[in-house]
């Protein structure tokens, strides 16, 4: 069987096109999906759609999906804080697009999975075992860090995602761990190997109760055709999404440039009203 692992696209439909015609090429028979497929970009309904209409057998819920719920939590919104009217902003250009089916897609989508595949035990996670957001799994972390898994599982093969790199590297007690990098927004820590915008994913073949090949695939797509999207779509914050697209560049942590945005369209106001309009509908 070969199974094609896709994660974080964050609403980069134009990427995960591209990835999923290259799976198909190489004959993939099922796609396995951990989480973060929405939000940033403009296409998150589009990014759904395209997973459901292949063979996708396992969905993960990731932060950014989390962040759907965490907007209608009064406790957890700070309209001080840049970043969280980011936030709010993206949600509700999602809110916008999403059909019934999608949103009680995502409100169902499971924290981890653990099954076992041709003989083989697999942990699918988004992030760490006990939280799928911050960064105490980069690549470039101490080993007890990943040693978390083997206390959490005793799979033989434990996947996870959210770091947006690619990664080999075993736990302590011989588990293989791996990630398949960010379908839509790849990242690196080397300014030279951040330059490369292609679209990441895992390609591996299991049969008989082992790995008969692992790819850490880069498939190039349409970086323009994407960008043209998010500005025709009206997607909050479409240039700072360019700048991601183009340098790898992120815009979520990066306050200087959100709070010339958020004054620049009145994103703060935009906010409010929609946190307004979500908690009227909560209460009826």
């Amino acid at each position: 069987m070969k199974v094609a692992i896709v994660s974080d696209s964050h609403g980069n439909a134009t990427a995960l096109t591209s990835v999923i015609k290259d799976a198909q090429k190489n004959h993939a028979d099922q796609f396995w999906s951990l989480g973060d497929i929405a939000l940033t970009g403009p296409g998150s309904e589009a990014c759904y759609r395209l997973l459901d209409q292949i063979n996708t057998t396992h969905f993960l819920r990731g932060n950014w999906e989390d962040t759907y719920g965490q907007v209608r939590e009064k406790d957890l919104v700070n309209l001080e804080d840049p970043e969280d009217i980011a936030a709010v902003m993206q949600v509700r250009f999602d809110e916008l697009h999403f059909s019934a089916d999608i949103r009680k897609q995502i409100a169902g989508l499971p924290f981890k999975q653990e099954f076992s595949f041709e003989g083989i035990k697999f942990a699918l996670y988004h992030n760490s075992p006990d939280s799928d957001h911050g960064h105490q799994m980069l690549p470039t972390n101490r080993q007890e860090n990943f040693d978390l898994f083997s206390k959490d599982t005793n799979a033989d093969i434990i996947i996870y995602a959210h770091v947006h790199q690619q990664l080999l590297r075993y736990t302590d007690s011989g588990q293989m761990i791996l990630n398949p990098g960010s379908v839509g927004e790849p990242w690196a820590v080397s300014s030279n190997l951040l330059l490369n915008r292609r679209a990441n994913y895992l390609l591996m073949d299991v049969d008989n109760g082992g790995i008969s090949n692992l790819e850490f695939k880069h498939i190039g797509y349409n970086l323009e055709k994407e960008i043209d999207l998010a500005y025709s779509r009206d997607l909050p914050y479409a240039n700072l999404y360019e700048r991601l697209i183009k340098t790898g560049k992120g815009f979520t942590h990066d306050d200087q440039s959100l709070i010339i945005e958020n004054k620049k369209h009145g994103y703060r106001s935009l906010a409010e009203e929609f946190l307004s309009q979500i908690n009227s509908s909560t209460h009826d």
